[in-house]
Order: structure tokens, then C-alpha cells, then sequence
């Protein structure tokens, strides 16, 4: 059951008088809440050699193992995708006794991850960790078919810019009209995730928490005509 908020505070107001119908422009908020139903995230494979060949084969090694491991995990090959692949030959920054600046050939890879099965977090994380991959980017929790609760949160954002502009309307005893209206929608962030390094190389599982409410936020700036 989705959850339903609405901001009552009004963010800002301006009038403005001449020839033609005063104008109030007003910001309205509107803000639903729901359960997420997948979650998408980007493990980042590097490796580096002196020798492109080497760094490359190890590069595709780990990325091939780990695809095994999360395909234990129970998905499939829709649920992947390796993509932004790179080759690059530059100083060794990552070694901090490189006083000599020698330089490397760096491969990099990602694979990215959509499932709609989020008790599967857990496994798929343990299975990216054991893996081997360098890094874990952040997990979105998202409800992938959005469109409704967009709608929804829409109209409790033209409905509170409507209430506000009615408040202040009537102080001088004016009716509202609807004038202009500027659209935002704000999409929730998603969770930042770090490996811990306890975590590193282990097998046992790396623990996620699946956020049981996703909030998606609405807003607008609207400006109305304030008439007899």
C-alpha cells in the first residue's frame, strides 16, 4: 500500500500588479511512497601490467569468473551487461613506492547488474566479492515502472501550489486561474554502498539493507492570475 505526503509549507511567493490581472507564482510539492521492486548496481574490474596482453587476460579472467559466481546466484543473461571497457597505458598511481613513475597498461571493465529479485542483494554482493572485483558502485532501489506514482505525485504538487495561491487569493477576496506552470521531478538517490574491507576476499555474506519505502518527489512553480 503506497503511502501518500503532501507538503504544506509554502517554499515562496511573488505578486505582481499592472495593465493586466495580478499574478501569484507559488511552489507546490508533492511527495509518494512506495515499495521498490529492483535494484541495478556497477562492480568495476582493473587489473595493470607491464604487458597489455597480461593485464587484459586478467582482466577477462576475473570478469568471467565473477559472471559465473552471480550466475549461481540465479541470474541470467538479461541481468548482465559488461560495458564502458578500456585499455590505458599511464604511471602506476596506485603504488605508492613508484618514485620512479613506471608506467602500466591499465584494463578496466564493468559489469552491471538489474534484478527484480531483491533478496537476491545479499548473494549477488558476496558473489561480486569473491569474485574479485576492485570496486562496488552504488545500489538503486527503484520501482521500475514508476509512472503511475510520477502522476500521482504531480497532482498532490499542482494541488498544493492550487491551496497555497487560494490562501492568499482570498485575503483579498480574488479568485484563482492558472497562469504557467514549470515542471521537476526529483528521482530517489541511490544508496551509497563501500566494501568493507573485512569483506575483501572473504566468501561469508556481505550484508545490504533493502529499503522497505522509496520516496519520489514532485514539484512546481506555478503562477496564477488572481481575478474578481
Amino acid at each position: 500500500m503506497k503511502k501518500i505526503i503532501t507538503s504544506i509549507f509554502i517554499l515562496g511567493s511573488s505578486f505582481a500588479f499592472g495593465n493586466e490581472s495580478p499574478t501569484i507564482s507559488v511552489t507546490g510539492t508533492g511527495t509518494i511512497s512506495g515499495k521498490p521492486d529492483t535494484f541495478s548496481l556497477i562492480a568495476t574490474v582493473e587489473t595493470s601490467n607491464k604487458e597489455s596482453g597480461v593485464a587484459i587476460d586478467e582482466n577477462t579472467k576475473i570478469i568471467k569468473d565473477t559472471i559465473n559466481l552471480l550466475k549461481k546466484t540465479g541470474l541470467k543473461d538479461n541481468n548482465l551487461k559488461t560495458e564502458n571497457y578500456t585499455l590505458n597505458y599511464r604511471v602506476d598511481y596506485n603504488n605508492s613506492n613508484n618514485s620512479s613513475n613506471e608506467m602500466k597498461y591499465f584494463a578496466r571493465n564493468q559489469i552491471k547488474i538489474t534484478s527484480s529479485d531483491l533478496e537476491k542483494a545479499s548473494s549477488i554482493l558476496t558473489a561480486l566479492n569473491k569474485g574479485g572485483v576492485n570496486n562496488i558502485g552504488e545500489i538503486n532501489f527503484y520501482i521500475a515502472d514508476r509512472k503511475e506514482l510520477e502522476d500521482m505525485a504531480y497532482k498532490l504538487a499542482y494541488n498544493d501550489a492550487k491551496n497555497k495561491a487560494t490562501l492568499i487569493a482570498n485575503l483579498e477576496n480574488l479568485k484563482i486561474r492558472p497562469k504557467n506552470i514549470d515542471l521537476s521531478f526529483t528521482s530517489p538517490r541511490p544508496l551509497p554502498f563501500m566494501l568493507d574491507s573485512s569483506f575483501k576476499g572473504d566468501t561469508a555474506p556481505v550484508p545490504v539493507t533493502i529499503p522497505s519505502n522509496i520516496e519520489v518527489t514532485a514539484s512546481l512553480n506555478a503562477t496564477f492570475y488572481m481575478e474578481n
